[in-house]
């Protein structure tokens, strides 16, 4: 409690001195990171605790680390509206962007459902739709009524989409994600010093990626917009979705 407390004044502190003092006003952010990464560390980790270290984490330029730990609070708090305008101002801020095409992009807004609702949540309505699509079939053998095709048919679409995206969430909960914390970090073709840099420039800070394959000192990740390679394991911090199948809806 006294942590929490300590942490919370600190941050205060650090917004009222920012445009002040901004010395202070780093030195109260980086007081209130060790005191809420404190009681993180030591198992007292809940979505508003992670969202507030991330929240110090941005406003000190941790960039990566901030990102990392709003995506751990999303795990506890999916859908909350202001942890994700935090997550994607957080993003805006990442050079460079690994970004999809226009195409993608839109692909990926539309899917939000995917990204923003917890897997219980998911698997609810994949039980809903899935269930009532069967439901309407069998109803079509005693009862006919306009547009059952559809409906049934429409709801057991509705259904198997779900389902993929469960699927592919807990995949990910293996895998895992995670998020460059450094900058200048070079992507190579190999797991490596001695092979090529994978990419023109280095990447910097708030990078985030899903993991391909895990080495005691390299990590083979995906960039959002499909491209791979290898990174320094030392560089980034890996975000696990162990606890996203206890989210609440």
């Amino acid at each position: 409690e006294l942590l929490l407390q300590e942490g919370q004044a600190a941050f205060d502190r650090g917004i009222t001195l920012q445009n002040a003092d901004p010395m202070q006003a780093q030195q109260a952010f980086e007081t209130a990171i060790e005191r809420w990464q404190t009681l993180a560390d030591n198992g007292v980790a809940n979505g508003a605790i992670l969202y507030n270290l991330g929240n110090a984490q941005v406003q000190a330029g941790e960039l990566g680390k901030g990102i990392a730990s709003y995506l751990r609070a999303r795990e506890f708090m999916p859908g909350d509206a202001r942890l994700s305008e935090n997550l994607e101002y957080a993003r805006s801020l990442v050079s460079p962007q690994f970004t999809a095409d226009g195409a993608g992009d839109l692909i990926s807004r539309l899917m939000f459902w995917h990204r923003e609702w917890s897997v219980t949540t998911r698997i609810i309505i994949f039980g809903i739709a899935w269930g009532g699509g069967w439901m309407l079939l069998l109803a079509r053998r005693f009862v006919r009524f306009p547009g059952s095709a559809w409906w049934s048919g429409s709801a057991m679409v509705i259904g198997a989409c779900f389902a993929a995206s469960v699927a592919v969430s807990l995949i990910n909960s293996v895998s895992g994600r995670g998020v460059i914390v450094q900058n200048d970090v070079i992507v190579r073709k190999g797991d490596g010093e001695a092979y090529q840099p994978r990419f023109a420039e280095p990447i910097h800070r708030g990078v985030e990626f899903r993991i391909l394959e895990s080495r005691p000192i390299w990590l083979h990740v995906e960039f959002p917009n499909g491209d791979d390679g290898w990174i320094p394991r030392g560089a980034a911090e890996v975000v696990r979705h162990q606890q996203e199948l206890l989210a609440s809806a």
